[in-house]
């Protein structure tokens, strides 16, 4: 649940900071101001939804073990990602069994972190033209709109995937329910579902 939270906490504050970034940009009817205070409202709720996440005791195990799944980056990984592009774009070709994740999954795990560490960076530097306190980081000011573009760019990519992509749609039941269906689980994912199989065993003889 933690997970799932925490995911759908960064779409929907990223939702809300790439449409007013829009509208500060000259697209749609609304005034600068007003939306200057939501697009930094929405990044400052998220950062602060995402530390009372990691404070909370509850929390905080499911969230470690996200990210002890997403750093580690396998030889499979590799040769996943190598064999990827040609799979998805024809359909040709079996891919290597994956853990909880695959390696798609965690390089944009990784462009993801680096884009929005840009993004809050570079947003000071954005602020710094309105606010004199913060004229020191206007010179960071350059790459916010690039990286909100990457951003995007890979946001798209993942809702394409999640969405319309008939190999990997299933995979969000996960996001929306919590689980997948055991057989898909078992051809995308199958190193995690033996993981877990095992793991069930040794619980029950305990």
């Amino acid at each position: 649940m933690s997970e799932r939270l925490a995911h759908w906490l960064l779409a929907l504050a990223f939702a809300v900071m790439l449409a007013s970034g829009l509208e500060m940009g000259g697209i749609g009817p609304f005034g600068h101001s007003a939306v200057l205070d939501v697009h930094v409202g929405a990044g400052i709720v998220l950062l602060a939804a995402i530390a009372l996440l990691i404070a909370s005791r509850s929390s905080r195990r499911p969230l470690a073990r996200l990210a002890g799944d997403l750093r580690r980056l396998s030889d499979s990984d590799r040769r996943w990602l190598r064999l990827a592009p040609r799979a998805y774009a024809t359909g040709v070709g079996e891919l290597p069994p994956s853990g909880r994740f695959n390696g798609g999954q965690k390089v944009n795990a990784r462009l993801v972190l680096l884009v929005l560490t840009v993004l809050y960076v570079s947003g000071a530097g954005e602020l710094a033209r309105r606010t004199t306190s913060l004229k020191s980081f206007g010179i960071l000011a350059a790459p916010h709109g690039l990286a909100a573009g990457v951003a995007a760019a890979l946001v798209a990519g993942h809702v394409y995937l999640a969405l319309l992509h008939p190999a990997t749609r299933p995979a969000m039941r996960g996001m929306t329910r919590g689980s997948v269906r055991r057989e898909w689980a078992e051809s995308h994912h199958a190193e995690w579902v033996a993981g877990e199989d095992e793991r069930r065993r040794r619980q029950e003889q305990s």
